[in-house]
């Protein structure tokens, strides 16, 4: 475990902010979890598998595993194509409600706003598994 933290201490600002995003992922799937046990929801297994994805991404973060950018590929391609539960949407939810409370956008520039917001969420996703890859590769790793 100390190992652990110490590899956490050491990541880049950004390979940490991910690290939370994910943590922050894992605990409101939980939360919606246990709101789809107790209402008996349709979207447990989404859900379930959003859960597992954000879980795992935040241990092979900290076990600096490469292949944890496959899980987040993945993850950026199911959220494109289902909920848009991306990592960095509570940044962007945040940025968002800043910008509507700033600009106080018309019904036709919100619309506009749910793609830039779709756009925005997938680039980040891909551009963070790059980055997670490039970060955890070694030369000569033949894993």
């Amino acid at each position: 475990m100390g190992t652990l933290i110490k590899n956490f201490v050491k990541f880049p600002f950004f390979v940490q902010l991910v690290w939370l995003l994910c943590v922050i992922g894992a605990l409101t799937n939980a939360v919606l979890l246990v709101r789809d046990v107790a209402d008996g929801g349709l979207l447990f297994r989404l859900h379930l598998a959003y859960f597992i994805l954000y879980a795992a991404q935040v241990f092979f973060i900290l076990a600096r595993e490469k292949w944890v950018a496959l899980l987040i590929v993945l993850q950026g391609i199911i959220a494109l194509l289902t909920t848009v539960d991306f990592i960095f949407v509570p940044l962007l939810q945040v940025a968002g409600r800043i910008y509507y409370w700033v600009f106080r956008p018309t019904v036709e520039q919100l619309k506009v706003y749910q793609y830039v917001f779709t756009s925005v969420g997938f680039t980040l996703q891909m551009a963070s598994a790059a980055y997670l890859w490039g970060c955890f590769y070694k030369k000569g790793d033949s894993k």
